[in-house]
């Protein structure tokens, strides 16, 4: 989950519900790092939905794409693009309801950002700068961070432990001592 983190934040935000519940397992396959090189995670929230996690550092070659698939019974939204940048498909069974057509959405002419890293991190300290110039709650809070990171301390419980963890999580990173990827 340490090449995840941005995902499984954007993914509980997408999802505007709390995770409930999680199973996970991690491994380092190839790098010779701290920490796992490869995670996969199974999140159920509290209206049922259930979201996939998977992440990997041992891809060929490097930063190939990331993808954001959202399946339900109306629609279907696929966000891809080196840094999540592109909406590749936008259909929905009432296309109406949504305000745009899948040809409207669709950008042949967008372009990927120099690095996976994307420009999300200026604008998200631009929104911090004028939410405390404004006395206002900025667009992304202490709060929704402290959901991310209860997602992922439950993947790595469940990934000690071998089993399903229920959240919120009592777990700290002190206990993964040992932890073997």
């Amino acid at each position: 989950m340490n090449q995840c983190t941005h995902g499984i934040d954007l993914l509980q935000w997408m999802m505007g519900d709390d995770a409930v519940r999680v199973q996970a397992a991690t491994r380092r396959f190839l790098r010779p790092i701290e920490a796992e090189d490869f995670g996969v995670a199974i999140v159920e929230f509290a209206s049922g939905a259930v979201g996939v996690i998977e992440g990997s550092a041992d891809v060929f070659p490097k930063n190939l794409n990331e993808t954001l698939s959202l399946f339900g019974e109306h629609g279907t939204v696929v966000i891809g693009g080196l840094a999540v940048n592109k909406i590749e498909t936008w259909r929905f069974a009432d296309a109406t309801a949504v305000g745009d057509t899948e040809e409207k959405v669709l950008d042949p002419t967008a372009k990927d950002p120099p690095t996976v890293y994307g420009f999300g991190h200026t604008a998200l300290y631009g929104d911090f700068l004028d939410a405390v110039e404004q006395d206002r709650e900025p667009l992304v809070n202490g709060e929704a961070g402290k959901k991310a990171l209860e997602i992922i301390l439950a993947i790595y419980k469940s990934q000690k432990t071998g089993q399903p963890v229920a959240l919120p999580v009592e777990f700290s990173t002190s206990e993964m001592k040992g932890t073997r990827w």
